[in-house]
């Protein structure tokens, strides 16, 4: 199946092919990117890493930045 993911930060585009049972932590795979670190975004709604994902698919792809206090 065909996936396009953009993303943030920097908005890049990019297109991965993915077999025909992919979810979402193999787009994360493919794209080389840390699951942990990383959220997915259908539409307008967040989904979890094991959701299925469709052919021809729209994925926005957050990178995250956690942290704590100094000092």
């Amino acid at each position: 199946m065909h996936i396009t993911a953009e993303i943030h930060p920097g908005r890049k585009e990019e297109s991965v092919e993915l077999g025909s049972a992919a979810r979402g932590l193999d787009l994360l795979r493919a794209l080389r990117l840390a699951p942990d670190a990383h959220i997915l975004i259908r539409g307008e709604a967040p989904i979890p890493a094991d959701t299925a994902l469709h052919d021809g698919e729209w994925i926005r792809v957050i990178g995250v930045v956690s942290g704590g206090a100094l000092g």
